[in-house]
C-alpha cells in the first residue's frame, strides 16, 4: 500500500512547481550530475571501446577455423606452456636449437576429423619495385637493394600460407584476385601507394641481413636472411597496413629446410572444436592454441593455469580502482547535495503550509525525493548523450581512442545504464539528508520568517574529538600498510590477489578512507569555530562566515568538494611525478627532450642505411633547426675482440644478484646487492635493431645527446676515458675495470685481460659502457658497426616539432626508425595532466555551484544590507568573500591533504618494491601551485559574476 502511495500527484506538483520556480538550481544540479557520467562514459569509450581480449582473439580467428596452433620452440624438457585461453600470456623465449612440434606431433591430438593448415610470417622486409626480377625468381639478395632509389623501397611484413589455408586468412579484396600460384602477392592499398603500384605490376621482397635480434617468431629472420623473391601484384587489400599475402614457396621452403628454432603457425579446420583439454595436451608439446570454442565457453578459473603476479602492484592497483570508485560517488555527492539542501531551505514556507494542512513526514520527503530522482534521471541521459557525442567526436574528428571503423559499434552501453542508474541512486541519496531534515522540522518553525537555529556546544565538541580520532586512526592503519608492504611475488589463479596481501592491502585503503573521512568532519568543527571567532573579523568577512555556518548543508559539501577534489588533484600530482622519476630510473635513454636520434627499421649495410637517414635528415632540415648529425657506433658484434664492463673492485655481488637501483643512481651510496629481477636493469630505448650494448662515440654526439652531465662525460669521453650509466661500476679511485676477450659478453673468468681507465657516470644513458673510438682501438677494437645518428639542432626542439618531424619521416618513408625522450617533462608526457585538470574543474564547478545558490538564496540578506545603507560595492566584496571562505576551507586543507597521501603511496611503492625502486618524491611543486591557481582564478571569476547585486533590492513577501 505504501509503495502504492509513493508518488502521489500533490507530491509531484509541488516538487514540479519547485523544480520550475527554482530553474537555475535545477538545472545546475542536473549539470552536475550530468559530468561526472559524461566523464565516465566517454572516458569509457574512448580507452575501452575496443574488443576485450577475449573478443579480439576470437576476431583473431579466421572464418571456418576451429583454432591457431602455435608451436613454439620452447626446450621439450617436460614442463607445460602455460598459455592463457586467449593466447601465449607473454613472450617467451625459444630454443635455438629446438625443432618445433610437427605436424604429425600436433594431429595425433587433434580432433580426427579436424586438418592443419600451415602457414608462416615473416618479420620486417624490404620491399622495392628497383630490381629487375621477374615474378616467381629467387636468389640471393646481393647488393642489388642498395643501388635502388630510396623512393622505390620500403618496409613491409609477408605471410606465406599453403594454398588451401591462404583463402581464411585473406581478407576481402577491394581489386583484382586471390594469388594463383607461388608468383603471386595480394598486397595492401597503402603499401601500393607508397610504392606507387597496382595490379599486374612486380615488386621484390627482400630480406635483409640478420640483425642479432629474435623475438617470438623464434630464428626465421635468421633463416631467411639476404634471400629475395618477386611476385606480380594479382589483388589489393583496403588496409593502412604494410603487408602482403603469397602462396609458400619461398619463407615455408627455408623454413622446412632449417626448422630450428623456428615457431611454426597452423590453422585448425574441421567440423569438431578444439576444447581447453586439447588445448592443454597441446601445452605439453609447448605449443598453444586460441581455439573459438575455448573462448566461446571460457574455462572456468580453477581450470586455468596459475600466473605470477607482483602482490604489491597487484594490491596498488587493487586499491587505486576502489579508491578512485568511492571518491568518484563521494563527489558527485558532495556537489549535487547543496541544490537539494537549498530547494529544502527555499521550499521551506510551501513544506510547512503543506504539513499544516494535513500532509504526512513522507508526503514531504517525497517532495525532495521526487525532485532527486528526476534530476538523477536527467543528468544521466544527458551525461550519457553529451559522452557519447563527444567520444565520437574524438574519434571521427580528432582521431583520438580506439581504431575502429564504426566509433558506435562498440559503444559501452552496459557502462552507459549502469551511469544512469548510478546517477539516479545519486540523486536520491543526495536529497535523504535535506528530507529528512524537511520532514522533522516543526510546523511552526516551517511557516516562520527565519527558522530557529540550533546547534549545541557538545555536538561541536563531539565532532571535533571525531574529527582528531579519524585522522589518529588514519595514521595507525597507514603505519600498519607500510609495515605489511613487503617485495614478494608468486604465482596464483589469474586475476586474482593473494590473500596475504589482504592485510596491507585493507590498511591502505582504509587508512586513505580515513584519512578523507577525518579531514571532512574536521572542516565542519573548523567551521564552528570560525563562526565563534568571526566577531573579530571586519565586518565582510563576518558576514560570509556566519551565512556559511548558517546555511552548512549548503557550505559544508561545497567546501568538502573543493577540498576532495583539491585533494585529489594533489595526489595525483605527487604520484604522477614520482612515477615519472621512478620510470626514468628504469630506462635508459640516448637523448634528452628536444633531442632525436634516427636508426633504420630494416638494417642492410652501412652504406645502404647512412644512405636511409641521410635521406631521412635532409627531410627535416627542410622544415625544423637541424644543423647537421652525428653518428653512433657500437663495437662489431662479429668483431675479432670484445668489450665488457665489470663491476669495481671490492663491488662484486654474489651470483644471481646485481647492485640495486640506489647503488647505482647515486654516485657514491654503498653498493647493495639485490636479487636479478630486483637490480638495476634499466631498458634500452634505442632507435635501432643489432649493435652491441658497448657504443663507440666521441664527445659531439654526447653533446647532441642533451642529457644532464653530457658535456662533462664528453669531456672524459675525448680524454680516453669510458663513459657508463651504473655509478656502481665506478670504483674509489674514480677508474671502471674493462674486460678484453674474444668472448662475446666478457666476464671477468673468461677475459683475455683486464684494464682500468677512467669513467664518470651518467645518468639515464642507455648505452652501459661507452668508449671513443681511439680509445677502443687502442684496446684492439678493430672494427664497429654503424646503427644510427644524432641530429644536432640549433635549439631544443619543442614538442609540437617534434611531433612535426615524426609526421615528415612517416609521410616520406617506412624505413626510419625515430627516437626521442619517453617522458619529455617532469610529469611525462602533457596527457597525464588531464585528470589534474578535469579535478580542478570539479573543485571551481563546487565554488561555482555553491556562490550560485548563495546568491538565489540570499536576496533577502541582500536587501537587508541594502536597507541599511551597504553599497553595492560592499555586496560584490561580500561575494568575493564567500568565494574566499570555500576556498580557504578547502584549497590549504586539499593541499597538504593530496600530499602527504602522495607521499605515503610513493613509500608504500618504495618499500613493497612495487614496479620500481621509487626513490625519490616528487611533489611537483609547479603543478602544485597551478592547481591552487586553477581553482581560484576561475571561482573568483564566477563570484564576480555572481556577486553582482540584484536588480530591485526590495524585501519579498514570502521567501
Amino acid at each position: 500500500m505504501a509503495s502504492s502511495r509513493f508518488w502521489r500527484p500533490a507530491a509531484l506538483r509541488l516538487a514540479t512547481r519547485d523544480a520550475r520556480r527554482h530553474w537555475v538550481r535545477t538545472v545546475l544540479a542536473t549539470l552536475v550530475v550530468a559530468l561526472p557520467v559524461t566523464a565516465l562514459v566517454a572516458g569509457t569509450a574512448l580507452t575501452q571501446s575496443g574488443p576485450p581480449s577475449r573478443d579480439r582473439a576470437l576476431e583473431d580467428i579466421p572464418d571456418g577455423v576451429q583454432a591457431v596452433v602455435t608451436a613454439t620452440a620452447i626446450t621439450r624438457d617436460g614442463s607445460v606452456f602455460p598459455q592463457l585461453p586467449e593466447g601465449a600470456p607473454g613472450t617467451w623465449i625459444d630454443d635455438l636449437e629446438q625443432v618445433p612440434a610437427s605436424h604429425d606431433e600436433l594431429a595425433a591430438l587433434l580432433p580426427e576429423e579436424d586438418r592443419l593448415l600451415a602457414f608462416w610470417n615473416s618479420p620486417t622486409l624490404l620491399v622495392t619495385t628497383g630490381l629487375n626480377v621477374a615474378p616467381g625468381d629467387q636468389s640471393e639478395a646481393g647488393a642489388g637493394v642498395e643501388g635502388v632509389a630510396l623512393a622505390e623501397v620500403t618496409s613491409a611484413v609477408l605471410q606465406e600460407a599453403e594454398q588451401e589455408a591462404l583463402p581464411f586468412l585473406l581478407p576481402s579484396l577491394s581489386a583484382g584476385a586471390a594469388p594463383a600460384d607461388a608468383t603471386e602477392v595480394v598486397i595492401t592499398t597503402a603499401l601500393g601507394a607508397r610504392l606507387g603500384i597496382g595490379v599486374g605490376d612486380t615488386l621484390t621482397w627482400v630480406a635483409p641481413p640478420f640483425n642479432g635480434w629474435y623475438s617470438t617468431g623464434g630464428r626465421i629472420g635468421e633463416v631467411i636472411q639476404d634471400s629475395q623473391r618477386a611476385y606480380r601484384v594479382s589483388g589489393l587489400v583496403d588496409d593502412t597496413a604494410l603487408r602482403g599475402w603469397a602462396i609458400d614457396g619461398w619463407i615455408s621452403a627455408m623454413a622446412k629446410a632449417d626448422p630450428a628454432g623456428v615457431d611454426g603457425h597452423w590453422l585448425v579446420v574441421g567440423d569438431e572444436p578444439v576444447t581447453w583439454d586439447i588445448a592443454q595436451h597441446l601445452n605439453e608439446l609447448q605449443a598453444f592454441a586460441v581455439s573459438r570454442n575455448v573462448l566461446e565457453n571460457y574455462p572456468s578459473a580453477d581450470e586455468l593455469y596459475p600466473v605470477e603476479v607482483d602482490t604489491a602492484t597487484a594490491v596498488t592497483q587493487a586499491a587505486t580502482t576502489l579508491l578512485t570508485g568511492i571518491l568518484g560517488a563521494a563527489l558527485a555527492l558532495l556537489l549535487v547535495t547543496p541544490a537539494f539542501a537549498v530547494s529544502a531551505e527555499q521550499s521551506r514556507r510551501t513544506l510547512g503550509m503543506a504539513a499544516a494542512a494535513g500532509a504526512a513526514p513522507a508526503d514531504l520527503r517525497r517532495t525532495l525525493t521526487a525532485q532527486g530522482l528526476g534530476i538523477g534521471l536527467a543528468g544521466g541521459l544527458l551525461g550519457v548523450a553529451l559522452g557519447a557525442a563527444a567520444a565520437v567526436t574524438a574519434v571521427t574528428v580528432l582521431g583520438v581512442g580506439p581504431e575502429v571503423a564504426d566509433p558506435t559499434g562498440r559503444f559501452p552501453w552496459k557502462v552507459a545504464v549502469a551511469a544512469i542508474f548510478v546517477a539516479v541512486v545519486v540523486g536520491i541519496v543526495a536529497t535523504l539528508g535535506p528530507a529528512r531534515r524537511a520532514a522533522r522540522l516543526p510546523v511552526v518553525d516551517a511557516l516562520k520568517d527565519l527558522p530557529a537555529q540550533s546547534r549545541r556546544q557538545s555536538r561541536r565538541v563531539i565532532t571535533a574529538v571525531a574529527g582528531l580520532v579519524l585522522l589518529i586512526a588514519a595514521a595507525v592503519a597507514g603505519a600498519a600498510a607500510l609495515t605489511g608492504a613487503a617485495p614478494s611475488g608468486g604465482y596464483v589463479a589469474s586475476g586474482t590477489v593473494p590473500v596475504s596481501s589482504a592485510l596491507p592491502l585493507a590498511m591502505l585503503v582504509l587508512c586513505l578512507l580515513l584519512a578523507v573521512a577525518g579531514l571532512l568532519v574536521t572542516v565542519r568543527a573548523l567551521l564552528s569555530l570560525a563562526s565563534r571567532a568571526a566577531g573579530r573579523l571586519p565586518a565582510v568577512w563576518r558576514l560570509a562566515v556566519r551565512d556559511a555556518a548558517d546555511h552548512r548543508s549548503r557550505f559544508l559539501p561545497a567546501a568538502s568538494a573543493v577540498l576532495v577534489a583539491v585533494a585529489a588533484a594533489s595526489f595525483l600530482t605527487v604520484t604522477t611525478g614520482s612515477s615519472v622519476a621512478n620510470q626514468r630510473d628504469q630506462t635508459g635513454e640516448m637523448v634528452a627532450a628536444g633531442h632525436l636520434v634516427l636508426g633504420v627499421q630494416v638494417p642492410v649495410s652501412e652504406g645502404f642505411d647512412r644512405l636511409v637517414l641521410a635521406d631521412a635528415i635532409d627531410t627535416l632540415a627542410d622544415e625544423l633547426p637541424v644543423t647537421g648529425n652525428v653518428a653512433i657506433r657500437t663495437t662489431d658484434s662479429d668483431g675479432r675482440l670484445h668489450l665488457g664492463l665489470l663491476p669495481a673492485e671490492g663491488a662484486q655481488c654474489p651470483d644471481g644478484e646485481e647492485p640495486d637501483t640506489a647503488s647505482a643512481t647515486r654516485p657514491g651510496t654503498s653498493v647493495t646487492c639485490v636479487p636479478y629481477e630486483r637490480a638495476y636493469v634499466p631498458g634500452l630505448s634505442v632507435a635501432w635493431w643489432g649493435g652491441t650494448d658497448v657504443y663507440v662515440l666521441d664527445g659531439d654526439a654526447l653533446r647532441a645527446s642533451g642529457l644532464s652531465g653530457s658535456e662533462e662525460a664528453a669531456a672524459v669521453l675525448d680524454a680516453g676515458g669510458v663513459v657508463v650509466n651504473n655509478a656502481a661500476r665506478i670504483g674509489a679511485d674514480g677508474t671502471a675495470r674493462i674486460a678484453v676477450s674474444t668472448e662475446r659478453a666478457p666476464t671477468e673468468a673468461d677475459a683475455d685481460r683486464i684494464v682500468s681507465l677512467d669513467a664518470v657516470f651518467l645518468r639515464g644513458f642507455a648505452p652501459p659502457l661507452t668508449i671513443s673510438a681511439d680509445a677502443a682501438q687502442a684496446l684492439g677494437i678493430d672494427s664497429f658497426e654503424y646503427v644510427g645518428e644524432y641530429v644536432t639542432t640549433s635549439r631544443p626542439l619543442t614538442l609540437s616539432e617534434i611531433a612535426a618531424a615524426r609526421s615528415l619521416l612517416d609521410e616520406r618513408t617506412s624505413l626510419v626508425w625515430i627516437g626521442e625522450a619517453q617522458n619529455p617533462r617532469p610529469w611525462g608526457r602533457d596527457d597525464a595532466l588531464l585528470p589534474i585538470l578535469a579535478l580542478t574543474l570539479l573543485a571551481t564547478l563546487a565554488t561555482a555551484i555553491t556562490l550560485t545558490l548563495a546568491r538565489s538564496q540570499g536576496a533577502r540578506d541582500a536587501a537587508t544590507m541594502h536597507a541599511v545603507g551597504a553599497t553595492n560595492g560592499f555586496l560584490r566584496q561580500y561575494g568575493l568573500v564567500q568565494a574566499g571562505v570555500v576556498l580557504l576551507t578547502g584549497i590549504p586543507l586539499g593541499i597538504i591533504t593530496g600530499i602527504a597521501l602522495g607521499t605515503l603511496q610513493i613509500e608504500w611503492n618504495r618499500r613493497a618494491q612495487s614496479g620500481g625502486a621509487w626513490l625519490d618524491t616528487i611533489p611537483l611543486w609547479g603543478v602544485q601551485a597551478g592547481i591552487v591557481l586553477a581553482v581560484v582564478i576561475p571561482a573568483l571569476a564566477v563570484a564576480l559574476i555572481a556577486a553582482r547585486p540584484p536588480r530591485g533590492l526590495v524585501r519579498r513577501p514570502t521567501d
